[in-house]
């Protein structure tokens, strides 16, 4: 697809010289596919990433690293300071009636518990500025050039275009040959819930930890993650999407939780804990909701969440709304009590709010600092990009920010699976066991061995 002249011409005239970087947007007549826009551009892998919204209004893929922010520790305010320089430093061209769609994207890390060499491609806090952005919004699709001013060339536009208007492949998908498929020290992890649940019935200063456990998956070939992700997405899921390259490594995720969303000085959460399996028959799945609803285990484990939230979020909002019972949450294979949290924001830093409600007691425990504590020193390995928070923010400081539970770190042959599952004083190390094997499906679907 070549750029007519006229518009090549209007795009030169509003660029502003004096400015670091450009950034020119314009509007596609089609919804082209992400995934295979992703099979396409195979030169930028390890400097890609692909994001799908829950409800599917939001599904964007990034392609080229114009900007990194990588820093060994958790800097929150450092990363925000960072994106309103750019922003400074940027001259927007918008070739169409809407907003400019430029995002920020990236994450921080579980924890600052030491790095181990599996996440060594990433950073504790690491943000990328995409060269390429393809965003496909509300039924409208938008293509985002941003570069150097001195690098800038219109015509990058037109050999993204071209590689967006390729002929996609045949829809099949590759039939991995698996290696190895073991669980990591599945008995040690057992005999881990088995000391908290100990400990919490000698005291109550530790209430609640989630423990998370893992398993690796080898392979004759590389995995393709192209593969993996259209898996996810032809699963149906009711599911955030996401894929973030560094490096040699390739993180996916498929979760269903949200951590929080900042829309015009709104804040919108939720808390999602307490699970129970959802079968084929939907008059014995009535009856596991109910039962789910109607647990004490898991309804003390989500009134934790709940409240925690709230007293994280009190300093920053007001006029604070959440329903005081929670409802089902319906995903594939699994039911979920869920409770709609929203207020109006006091700060437009969307950083800080993702550091003040990182962990909850859903990916952490509670009380949340003893919690954080017993992880760092008992679990086994270390968590990464697992239960951490991933998203964006745009040029009006709006963003989302995902819990990236149903997760996987893809390096070569080698995928390491995550999950994880809240422990409470009456829980029981087998059940919790069969509790994340249950939570692996999704990656486990994604990677074609189920």
């Amino acid at each position: 697809m070549a750029l007519r002249t006229d518009l090549k011409q209007k795009m030169i005239s509003e660029i502003d010289g004096n400015k670091n970087y450009i950034s020119v947007e314009i509007e596609l007549q089609y919804q082209p596919d992400l995934i295979h826009l992703l099979r396409e551009e195979i030169n930028y892998i390890g400097q890609r990433f692909y994001y799908k919204s829950k409800d599917f209004k939001l599904e964007m893929c990034g392609i080229g690293y114009l900007l990194e922010a990588r820093y060994s520790h958790l800097e929150h305010d450092e990363i925000y300071e960072y994106w309103q320089n750019i922003k400074e430093q940027l001259n927007t061209v918008i070739m169409h009636d809407d907003k400019h769609h430029l995002k920020f994207f990236g994450g921080f890390q579980f924890s600052e518990h030491s790095l181990t060499n599996e996440w060594k491609d990433y950073g504790m806090s690491h943000f990328v500025l995409p060269k390429f952005l393809i965003t496909k919004e509300n039924g409208r699709c938008y293509l985002t050039y941003t570069d150097d001013n001195n690098k800038f060339d219109i015509e990058n536009i037109e050999r993204i275009l071209n590689a967006i208007d390729s002929k996609a492949q045949t829809g099949v998908l590759s039939e991995p040959s698996v290696v190895e498929n073991k669980d990591i020290q599945s008995e040690e992890w057992k005999d881990l819930v088995t000391k908290v649940v100990s400990l919490m019935n000698e005291s109550v200063a530790l209430q609640k930890v989630v423990l998370s456990r893992r398993r690796k998956i080898e392979f004759e070939d590389d995995v393709n993650v192209e593969d993996a992700l259209q898996r996810s997405l032809d699963s149906n899921e009711s599911s955030y999407l996401l894929l973030f390259e560094s490096g040699k490594s390739q993180f996916i995720s498929q979760t269903p939780e949200q951590l929080c969303q900042i829309d015009n000085g709104k804040l919108y959460t939720n808390a999602i804990a307490g699970t129970i399996i959802r079968t084929e028959d939907e008059s014995e799945n009535n009856k596991l909701k109910a039962e789910l609803l109607n647990d004490s285990k898991n309804q003390f484990e989500h009134r934790y969440v709940v409240d925690s939230i709230i007293h994280d979020i009190q300093s920053f909002t007001k006029q604070l709304e959440y329903d005081k019972k929670p409802t089902i949450l319906t995903n594939k294979h699994l039911y979920h009590l869920y409770t709609k949290i929203q207020a109006d924001l006091l700060s437009e830093n969307v950083l800080e709010i993702v550091n003040q409600l990182h962990p909850t007691p859903a990916l952490g425990g509670f009380p949340k600092v003893e919690a954080i504590k017993f992880i760092e020193h008992e679990e086994f390995g270390t968590r990464g990009f697992y239960g951490a928070p991933l998203g964006y923010i745009d040029l009006d400081n709006n963003g989302e920010f995902v819990v990236s539970i149903r997760s996987m770190l893809v390096r070569g042959n080698a995928a390491t699976l995550y999950s994880g599952c809240g422990i409470v004083k009456d829980s029981n190390a087998i059940s919790e066991f069969e509790e994340t094997d249950l939570k692996f499906k999704p990656m486990l679907k994604a990677l074609g061995v189920m």
